[in-house]
């Protein structure tokens, strides 16, 4: 399905969005930066509690260039993070399997620190080259402790599956138990971002849906970041199992992007890989799978702004 009839599909999917969910819409108060709350238990705003089966260090692409890679310290936390500027990444004797949306893309792949700079005035993680990777790849995990889940994007779905969820998804949104917010009242939900994937008898769907507020001198953005599952094969509402809101000025708001999905370890735990993008800086983020129908944010980065 093009770009093109993507837009017009959504376009149409307005008026059944707004009847889906204009009279359940509920929402909080405007979030700060770095807030990534699961329905229950919050995690500290700068928790290294780093699942340790997901291996020593974690790499993200730098995005611009396949062949370099930041290193992701899952121990360092915003408070320890300057200490590590412009030291060499601690990939010695380590190979990286890497993945992206579609799943494993490259294994054993050996990586070669690449001296930092420590004058910069901001935070950056560690910087490592990765020779010959392939263009996609999103995170590395070190070789052996994680294995592949493949995204389906909504992008890629016939116009009829895509309009199912997309309605689907509004009526998820609309349910969601946070407090009434007047600014979103009655506006219609879209979706920003969508990926699904099987996990053995269950359908599991990520999501970011958002609703605007399009006033020229104050425009506002209310992001809801959704993870819902239901039985394979239905047709019914997908169940909330994790969600976390964010809204403010356009420009500022932050927004939680999925970078992959693994499973971690020899046990084998669903996580998603998220990347929390704010106007300045970003942090990563692992929310896992503690139970049928419970998913849980474990873990947060030290934020960089470099």
């Amino acid at each position: 399905m093009t770009l093109d009839h993507m837009r017009l599909l959504r376009t149409g999917l307005l008026a059944l969005v707004v009847l889906a969910c204009r009279d359940s819409e509920r929402s909080a108060g405007d979030s700060t930066r770095g807030s990534l709350a699961p329905i229950s238990a919050s995690v500290p705003g700068n928790s290294t509690n780093w699942d340790p089966d997901a291996g020593p260090v974690m790499l993200v692409s730098m995005g611009n260039s396949a062949d370099s890679a930041a290193v992701i310290l899952p121990d360092v936390s915003d408070s320890t993070i300057a200490a590590v500027q412009g030291a060499p990444a601690p990939v010695r004797g380590l190979v990286f399997d890497l993945f992206g949306r579609t799943g494993k893309l490259q294994t054993s792949k050996s990586v070669t620190a690449i001296q930092g700079d420590s004058t910069h005035d901001c935070y950056a993680w560690p910087l490592a080259g990765v020779r010959g990777a392939v263009a996609g790849w999103r995170v590395g995990f070190a070789s052996g402790h994680a294995q592949t889940i493949k995204l389906d994007s909504i992008e890629a779905m016939s116009s009829t599956d895509s309009a199912s969820l997309a309605a689907s998804l509004a009526r998820t949104a609309a349910t969601l138990p946070i407090a009434s917010d007047p600014t979103f009242k009655g506006l219609p939900f879209r979706v920003r971002s969508a990926y699904t994937f099987l996990l053995d008898s269950i359908d599991v769907v990520i999501a970011d849906v958002l609703r605007s507020v399009n006033e020229e001198a104050n425009p506002r953005l209310e992001h809801l970041f959704i993870i819902a599952e239901r039985p394979a094969g239905s047709a019914g509402k997908y169940t909330p199992a994790y969600y976390s809101r964010t809204a403010g000025a356009e420009e500022t708001t932050q927004a939680t992007e999925v970078l992959a999905a693994v499973l971690i370890g020899s046990s084998r735990r669903p996580a998603v890989v998220v990347n929390i993008e704010n106007d300045d800086g970003q942090q990563l983020g692992l929310i896992e799978r503690t139970a049928r129908g419970q998913w849980r944010s474990v873990w947060r980065s030290a934020y960089t702004d470099c």
